[in-house]
Protein backbone atom coordinates (compact mmCIF):
# COMPACT_ATOMS: atom_id res chain seq x y z
CA UNK A 1 0.00 0.00 0.00
CA UNK A 2 0.92 3.55 -0.91
CA UNK A 3 2.13 5.51 2.16
CA UNK A 4 1.07 8.76 3.06
CA UNK A 5 4.45 10.17 2.49
CA UNK A 6 4.28 8.87 -1.15
CA UNK A 7 0.55 10.12 -2.14
CA UNK A 8 2.25 13.58 -0.44
CA UNK A 9 5.35 13.72 -2.35
CA UNK A 10 3.67 12.38 -5.28
CA UNK A 11 1.33 15.68 -5.56
CA UNK A 12 4.15 17.86 -5.24
CA UNK A 13 6.32 15.58 -8.67
CA UNK A 14 3.25 15.10 -10.39
CA UNK A 15 3.03 18.70 -11.00
CA UNK A 16 -0.07 19.37 -9.05
CA UNK A 17 1.79 21.84 -6.52
CA UNK A 18 4.98 23.06 -6.19
CA UNK A 19 5.16 22.76 -2.51
CA UNK A 20 2.91 21.08 -0.27
CA UNK A 21 3.03 21.04 3.81
CA UNK A 22 1.02 18.35 5.63
CA UNK A 23 0.34 17.49 9.68
CA UNK A 24 -1.28 14.18 10.54
CA UNK A 25 -2.38 14.00 14.52
CA UNK A 26 -3.83 11.43 16.53
CA UNK A 27 -4.43 10.61 20.43
CA UNK A 28 -0.46 9.56 20.50
CA UNK A 29 1.42 11.45 17.74
CA UNK A 30 1.97 14.31 15.53
CA UNK A 31 3.68 13.89 11.95
CA UNK A 32 4.49 16.67 9.42
CA UNK A 33 5.72 16.18 5.70
CA UNK A 34 6.93 18.92 3.87
CA UNK A 35 8.20 18.41 0.17
CA UNK A 36 8.72 20.93 -3.15
CA UNK A 37 9.69 24.19 -2.66
CA UNK A 38 7.79 27.53 -1.39
CA UNK A 39 8.51 29.22 -4.27
CA UNK A 40 9.49 27.57 -7.79
CA UNK A 41 13.49 27.13 -8.36
CA UNK A 42 13.78 28.74 -5.15
CA UNK A 43 15.21 25.06 -3.34
CA UNK A 44 13.99 26.02 -0.18
CA UNK A 45 11.80 23.34 1.18
CA UNK A 46 8.34 24.66 2.93
CA UNK A 47 8.04 23.27 6.41
CA UNK A 48 5.89 23.57 9.35
CA UNK A 49 6.25 27.13 10.32
CA UNK A 50 5.54 27.74 6.49
CA UNK A 51 3.20 30.52 6.37
CA UNK A 52 0.40 29.89 3.58
CA UNK A 53 -2.72 31.65 2.97
CA UNK A 54 -5.68 29.62 4.07
CA UNK A 55 -7.98 30.75 2.14
CA UNK A 56 -11.75 29.72 3.34
CA UNK A 57 -10.52 27.42 6.65
CA UNK A 58 -10.76 31.12 7.95
CA UNK A 59 -14.74 30.44 8.37
CA UNK A 60 -13.93 27.88 11.05
CA UNK A 61 -12.44 30.62 13.15
CA UNK A 62 -14.88 33.35 12.13
CA UNK A 63 -17.51 30.75 14.13
CA UNK A 64 -15.52 29.63 16.76
CA UNK A 65 -15.47 33.44 17.67
CA UNK A 66 -19.27 33.80 17.23
CA UNK A 67 -20.06 31.16 19.44
CA UNK A 68 -17.49 32.00 21.68
CA UNK A 69 -19.27 35.22 22.58
CA UNK A 70 -23.02 33.48 22.38
CA UNK A 71 -21.54 31.19 25.24
CA UNK A 72 -20.42 34.72 27.18
CA UNK A 73 -23.72 36.26 26.43
CA UNK A 74 -22.29 39.02 24.45
CA UNK A 75 -24.63 38.22 21.81
CA UNK A 76 -27.22 35.64 20.38
CA UNK A 77 -27.02 33.99 17.12
CA UNK A 78 -30.95 33.99 16.50
CA UNK A 79 -30.63 37.97 16.77
CA UNK A 80 -31.04 39.66 13.73
CA UNK A 81 -28.61 41.20 12.13
CA UNK A 82 -30.52 44.19 11.39
CA UNK A 83 -29.95 44.68 14.92
CA UNK A 84 -26.12 45.00 14.81
CA UNK A 85 -26.22 46.96 11.31
CA UNK A 86 -28.52 49.84 10.98
CA UNK A 87 -28.28 50.15 7.32
CA UNK A 88 -29.54 46.71 7.05
CA UNK A 89 -32.95 47.92 8.55
CA UNK A 90 -36.29 47.94 6.42
CA UNK A 91 -34.08 46.08 4.01
CA UNK A 92 -35.21 42.50 2.71
CA UNK A 93 -32.96 40.95 5.48
CA UNK A 94 -34.68 42.93 7.93
CA UNK A 95 -38.13 41.99 6.67
CA UNK A 96 -37.08 38.05 6.60
CA UNK A 97 -35.17 37.98 10.09
CA UNK A 98 -31.93 36.80 8.90
CA UNK A 99 -30.26 35.81 11.74
CA UNK A 100 -26.18 35.50 12.24
CA UNK A 101 -27.05 31.82 12.85
CA UNK A 102 -28.00 32.11 8.85
CA UNK A 103 -24.76 33.73 7.78
CA UNK A 104 -22.96 31.18 9.39
CA UNK A 105 -24.58 28.21 7.98
CA UNK A 106 -24.33 29.20 4.80
CA UNK A 107 -28.52 29.27 4.83
CA UNK A 108 -28.68 33.15 4.65
CA UNK A 109 -30.57 32.98 0.95
CA UNK A 110 -27.73 35.40 -0.21
CA UNK A 111 -26.51 34.27 -3.81
CA UNK A 112 -22.50 34.12 -4.25
CA UNK A 113 -22.78 35.52 -7.60
CA UNK A 114 -25.45 37.22 -9.99
CA UNK A 115 -25.47 35.88 -13.47
CA UNK A 116 -23.58 38.77 -14.75
CA UNK A 117 -20.66 38.75 -11.90
CA UNK A 118 -20.53 34.74 -12.37
CA UNK A 119 -19.84 35.04 -16.03
CA UNK A 120 -17.53 37.97 -15.54
CA UNK A 121 -15.38 35.86 -13.18
CA UNK A 122 -15.06 32.35 -15.33
CA UNK A 123 -13.85 35.10 -18.01
CA UNK A 124 -11.34 36.23 -15.73
CA UNK A 125 -10.73 33.01 -15.04
CA UNK A 126 -10.03 31.28 -18.36
CA UNK A 127 -8.25 34.67 -20.23
CA UNK A 128 -6.16 35.29 -17.10
CA UNK A 129 -6.01 32.14 -14.48
CA UNK A 130 -6.99 34.32 -12.10
CA UNK A 131 -9.96 34.96 -9.45
CA UNK A 132 -11.69 38.04 -10.12
CA UNK A 133 -12.21 39.91 -7.23
CA UNK A 134 -14.84 42.66 -6.82
CA UNK A 135 -14.64 46.15 -6.15
CA UNK A 136 -16.49 45.90 -2.88
CA UNK A 137 -14.35 43.35 -1.35
CA UNK A 138 -11.88 46.17 -1.10
CA UNK A 139 -14.34 48.67 0.92
CA UNK A 140 -16.53 48.21 4.28
CA UNK A 141 -19.21 50.64 3.12
CA UNK A 142 -19.71 49.31 -0.46
CA UNK A 143 -19.62 46.07 0.70
CA UNK A 144 -22.52 46.62 3.13
CA UNK A 145 -24.25 48.26 0.32
CA UNK A 146 -23.84 46.00 -1.91
CA UNK A 147 -24.80 43.29 0.24
CA UNK A 148 -28.07 45.51 1.69
CA UNK A 149 -29.30 45.74 -1.81
CA UNK A 150 -29.10 41.99 -2.99
CA UNK A 151 -32.54 39.72 -3.53
CA UNK A 152 -32.69 37.21 -1.50
CA UNK A 153 -32.55 33.45 -3.92
CA UNK A 154 -33.90 31.43 -1.35
CA UNK A 155 -36.04 31.18 2.28
CA UNK A 156 -33.85 32.01 5.34
CA UNK A 157 -33.00 28.87 6.73
CA UNK A 158 -34.14 26.65 4.05
CA UNK A 159 -31.07 26.05 1.44
CA UNK A 160 -27.34 25.17 1.27
CA UNK A 161 -25.74 28.30 -0.69
CA UNK A 162 -21.82 28.71 0.40
CA UNK A 163 -21.17 32.65 0.68
CA UNK A 164 -18.62 34.13 1.51
CA UNK A 165 -20.53 37.54 1.45
CA UNK A 166 -22.44 36.01 4.63
CA UNK A 167 -19.36 35.18 6.82
CA UNK A 168 -17.99 38.23 5.14
CA UNK A 169 -21.12 40.26 6.77
CA UNK A 170 -21.28 38.28 9.96
CA UNK A 171 -17.48 39.43 10.52
CA UNK A 172 -18.48 43.00 10.48
CA UNK A 173 -21.10 42.69 13.07
CA UNK A 174 -18.76 40.76 15.14
CA UNK A 175 -16.48 43.50 14.64
CA UNK A 176 -19.73 46.11 15.66
CA UNK A 177 -20.34 43.98 18.58
CA UNK A 178 -16.88 43.65 20.27
CA UNK A 179 -14.95 47.36 18.75
CA UNK A 180 -12.16 45.46 17.74
CA UNK A 181 -11.02 44.65 14.36
CA UNK A 182 -11.82 41.02 13.02
CA UNK A 183 -7.88 40.08 13.28
CA UNK A 184 -7.50 41.12 16.94
CA UNK A 185 -10.00 39.41 17.52
CA UNK A 186 -9.04 36.05 16.16
CA UNK A 187 -5.92 36.76 17.80
CA UNK A 188 -6.69 37.23 21.43
CA UNK A 189 -9.60 35.20 21.61
CA UNK A 190 -8.51 31.99 19.35
CA UNK A 191 -4.58 32.10 18.79
CA UNK A 192 -3.63 32.91 22.12
CA UNK A 193 -5.86 30.30 23.89
CA UNK A 194 -4.13 28.02 21.32
CA UNK A 195 -0.69 28.99 21.28
CA UNK A 196 -1.45 30.22 17.63
CA UNK A 197 1.64 32.72 17.24
CA UNK A 198 2.14 32.58 13.67
CA UNK A 199 -1.80 32.79 12.72
CA UNK A 200 -2.65 35.99 11.44
CA UNK A 201 -3.81 38.26 8.21
CA UNK A 202 -0.85 41.12 8.42
CA UNK A 203 1.85 39.09 9.08
CA UNK A 204 4.07 39.70 5.83
CA UNK A 205 6.61 42.13 7.59
CA UNK A 206 6.86 39.81 10.38
CA UNK A 207 6.87 36.52 8.62
CA UNK A 208 8.74 37.78 5.44
CA UNK A 209 11.02 34.82 5.29
CA UNK A 210 8.54 32.03 5.78
CA UNK A 211 5.88 33.05 3.45
CA UNK A 212 5.36 30.69 0.56
CA UNK A 213 4.54 31.95 -3.18
CA UNK A 214 0.69 31.03 -4.50
CA UNK A 215 0.64 30.08 -7.91
CA UNK A 216 -3.03 30.02 -9.98
CA UNK A 217 -4.48 26.65 -11.78
CA UNK A 218 -2.29 27.49 -14.49
CA UNK A 219 0.87 27.53 -12.86
CA UNK A 220 1.48 31.18 -12.89
CA UNK A 221 2.42 33.04 -9.71
CA UNK A 222 -0.18 35.14 -7.74
CA UNK A 223 -0.34 38.20 -5.15
CA UNK A 224 -1.44 37.25 -2.10
CA UNK A 225 -5.18 38.45 -1.29
CA UNK A 226 -6.24 41.31 0.13
CA UNK A 227 -10.23 41.94 0.57
CA UNK A 228 -10.63 43.67 3.39
CA UNK A 229 -14.32 43.39 3.41
CA UNK A 230 -14.95 39.66 4.03
CA UNK A 231 -11.60 38.89 6.01
CA UNK A 232 -13.66 36.71 8.15
CA UNK A 233 -14.72 34.59 4.92
CA UNK A 234 -10.72 34.38 3.56
CA UNK A 235 -8.26 36.55 4.82
CA UNK A 236 -6.21 34.02 7.40
CA UNK A 237 -2.67 33.01 6.57
CA UNK A 238 -1.29 30.04 9.05
CA UNK A 239 1.40 27.58 9.28
CA UNK A 240 1.05 23.74 9.35
CA UNK A 241 2.29 23.83 13.16
CA UNK A 242 -0.48 26.31 14.28
CA UNK A 243 -3.35 24.33 12.17
CA UNK A 244 -2.16 20.78 14.22
CA UNK A 245 -2.78 22.89 17.22
CA UNK A 246 -6.42 23.88 16.09
CA UNK A 247 -7.20 21.00 14.45
CA UNK A 248 -6.02 19.20 18.48
CA UNK A 249 -8.07 21.46 20.05
CA UNK A 250 -11.02 21.00 17.64
CA UNK A 251 -10.85 17.48 18.28
CA UNK A 252 -10.65 17.27 22.04
CA UNK A 253 -7.27 16.50 22.20
CA UNK A 254 -5.78 19.35 23.68
CA UNK A 255 -8.37 20.53 26.59
CA UNK A 256 -8.27 24.19 26.75
CA UNK A 257 -11.58 26.98 27.17
CA UNK A 258 -12.23 26.96 23.63
CA UNK A 259 -13.67 23.25 24.12
CA UNK A 260 -17.18 23.73 24.92
CA UNK A 261 -16.91 26.27 21.98
CA UNK A 262 -15.71 23.57 19.51
CA UNK A 263 -17.96 20.74 20.77
CA UNK A 264 -20.69 23.12 20.29
CA UNK A 265 -19.99 23.82 16.59
CA UNK A 266 -19.51 20.15 16.01
CA UNK A 267 -22.46 18.76 17.76
CA UNK A 268 -24.78 21.67 15.96
CA UNK A 269 -25.90 19.58 12.52
CA UNK A 270 -27.88 20.98 10.13
CA UNK A 271 -29.75 19.09 6.87
CA UNK A 272 -30.92 21.97 5.13
CA UNK A 273 -32.02 21.49 1.12
CA UNK A 274 -28.74 21.46 -1.19
CA UNK A 275 -29.25 22.60 -4.41
CA UNK A 276 -28.44 20.92 -7.45
CA UNK A 277 -25.91 23.41 -8.37
CA UNK A 278 -24.30 23.05 -5.56
CA UNK A 279 -24.59 19.27 -5.46
CA UNK A 280 -23.00 19.03 -8.83
CA UNK A 281 -20.17 21.51 -8.40
CA UNK A 282 -19.44 19.09 -4.56
CA UNK A 283 -19.38 15.97 -7.01
CA UNK A 284 -16.92 17.08 -10.08
CA UNK A 285 -14.70 18.26 -7.00
CA UNK A 286 -15.23 14.36 -5.38
CA UNK A 287 -17.26 15.07 -2.83
CA UNK A 288 -20.91 14.11 -1.34
CA UNK A 289 -22.60 16.66 0.72
CA UNK A 290 -25.88 16.50 2.61
CA UNK A 291 -25.48 17.57 6.33
CA UNK A 292 -23.54 20.26 8.00
CA UNK A 293 -22.44 21.36 11.12
CA UNK A 294 -21.66 24.79 13.11
CA UNK A 295 -19.15 25.79 10.80
CA UNK A 296 -17.65 22.41 8.62
CA UNK A 297 -18.76 20.21 5.94
CA UNK A 298 -20.36 16.33 6.97
CA UNK A 299 -18.64 13.96 4.56
CA UNK A 300 -20.31 10.77 5.81
CA UNK A 301 -18.08 7.69 5.32
CA UNK A 302 -19.37 4.38 6.05
CA UNK A 303 -20.12 4.32 9.91
CA UNK A 304 -18.46 7.74 10.94
CA UNK A 305 -19.16 11.32 9.83
CA UNK A 306 -16.18 13.03 9.14
CA UNK A 307 -15.86 17.13 9.39
CA UNK A 308 -13.66 19.14 7.36
CA UNK A 309 -13.06 22.48 5.78
CA UNK A 310 -11.02 23.55 3.04
CA UNK A 311 -9.92 26.82 1.39
CA UNK A 312 -8.05 28.53 -1.44
CA UNK A 313 -7.48 31.93 -3.11
CA UNK A 314 -6.08 33.32 -5.86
Amino acid sequence: MESVADIIKNHVTSGKSPGISVGLINKNDVQTFNYGEIEKKSKSRPTEDTVFEIGSMTKTFTVTLAVQLQQEGILSLDEPISKFLPEFKNSIFDKNNIALYHLLTHTSGISEFSLRVFIAQMFSIMSTGKSRIAEYEYNTEKFLNYVSALKLKNLPGSTWMYSNLGFGLAGKILERITGNSYEDLVKSRVCDVLGMKDTGINIFESHKSNLSTGYSFRNKQTGYWNVPAIEAAVSLRSTTSDMIKFLKASLGLSKTKLTPVFEYCQNTKITPKVPVSMKFFTRSVGISLSSFSLGWFVFPQENVDVLGHDGGTQ
